[in-house]
């Protein structure tokens, strides 16, 4: 596999971990976050609803207050690292292969296999959250094209057979 394909298919992979980390970095908005404390409170349990409004009126008094959109958060950065690690380890899987083995196809078919799970289950752990179709068709396209270059052209049939996302 050419260099630069690699660094074509990392860049790739960077996209997608840098998108999911957006999703999870917050910066404080006292506006923004008093209505989203306010909204946790109408829903609460009443055993929940004195420690919220103890960060309300955090909030409204201008003190530090905790993140009110954590509970809205369904993966985290272990979960990111996590992916991150299962999509490095398929490059190099796919970059290591030796073009000269007889059995390259099934080799690239388990690779592809194995990698798919892994991210089920991740994707799986963080309830649904973690692949949207943003990140879907991307990771798709990455795996496919890492394939085609490899001279394996049915990558896409094996992903959307194993997918769970």
């Amino acid at each position: 596999m050419k260099i630069e394909k690699i660094e074509y298919l990392r860049n790739q992979k960077q996209g997608i971990i840098d998108d999911l980390r957006v999703c999870i970095s917050y910066t404080p908005n006292r506006d923004n976050d008093l209505l989203c404390f306010m909204e946790q409170y109408l829903k609460a349990d009443i055993k929940k609803r004195s420690s919220l409004l103890k960060e309300i009126k955090k909030c409204i008094n201008g003190e530090e207050y905790e993140n009110p959109f954590l509970n809205y958060y369904y993966y985290n950065e272990k979960d990111i690292e996590e992916l991150d690690l299962i999509l490095d380890n398929f490059i190099d899987n796919i970059k290591d292969l030796n073009n000269s083995n007889n059995s390259l196809d099934i080799e690239i078919e388990v690779i592809i296999i194995e990698t798919i799970c892994k991210i089920n289950e991740l994707h799986d752990k963080c309830l649904g959250e973690l692949i949207d179709s943003w990140r879907d068709e991307r990771l798709t396209d990455l795996i496919d094209i890492a394939c085609k270059d490899r001279g394996y052209e049915n990558a896409i049939d094996i992903i959307k057979g194993k997918k769970l996302w």
